[in-house]
């Protein structure tokens, strides 16, 4: 859930901005769909838990939707229409509404009061790490397909490179056919993390499948 959901932050607004040539200020708004669908599923999914006692069903929905949602964010590419990536990108979205809040729901059931801090903090710090290595991993993926992708397309027009260029490049400041190749080289690599986390997030998936459902308590451990 962790490289999920920074991982997703990180290279959604790389994609937006390199692949698309929309401004900062554009990819961001351009990712409020994700915004919108974890503050929907967040909301809607915490009364049907409050009033049911029962959270796990909508865990491992919110775990399917997960691996569907990244599944379908590996298939776009620099033409992609906006509709559809904000599509993808509000059950992204509500796939972690329904996962991450949940999750510590899930472990604060199971423990002591005594130990409510220490559970909590706990989840909310391997959640960190895995968004941490997640996004080192996951950018070390895409800095390798794009740099060979952008070499390659680079030899196919005839220019010479040796491939030590490392800063973000200005799209919009690109001649045409550079900016074309550049343009599809981030959105290929992009769309190839995405696929590198479906794994993931399919382990994430069994996790809760064999988590075991303790119904809500009703009283304070006071």
């Amino acid at each position: 859930v962790g490289v999920a959901l920074f991982g997703a932050s990180v290279f959604l607004s790389q994609y937006m901005q390199v692949a698309r040539g929309r401004t900062a200020t554009e990819s961001g708004l351009l990712t409020i769909p994700m915004i919108i669908g974890t503050f929907v599923a967040s909301t809607l999914i915490g009364q049907l838990i409050t009033r049911t006692g029962r959270y796990k069903a909508f865990m491992v929905t919110g775990g399917v939707l997960l691996v569907g949602s990244l599944l379908a964010l590996s298939t776009i590419d620099y033409q992609t229409s906006f509709v559809l990536i904000s599509i993808y990108l509000f059950a992204l979205g509500a796939s972690m509404g329904m996962l991450m809040q949940n999750l510590v729901l899930a472990v604060q059931n199971t423990l002591d009061i005594s130990e409510m801090g220490a559970g909590t903090s706990t989840v909310a710090f391997f959640r960190t790490l895995g968004g941490t290595i997640g996004v080192s991993v996951l950018g070390a993926v895409l800095a390798s397909k794009v740099t060979s992708s952008i070499q390659s397309g680079l030899a196919a027009m005839g220019v010479a490179s040796d491939g030590s260029g490392g800063a973000v490049p200005d799209v919009n400041t690109l001649p045409a056919p550079m900016r074309d190749l550049v343009e599809r080289a981030y959105a290929d690599g992009i769309a190839d993390i995405f696929l590198v986390a479906v794994p993931l997030a399919v382990i994430g998936l069994i996790c809760v499948l064999f988590l075991k459902e303790v119904p809500l308590g009703h009283k304070s451990g006071l």
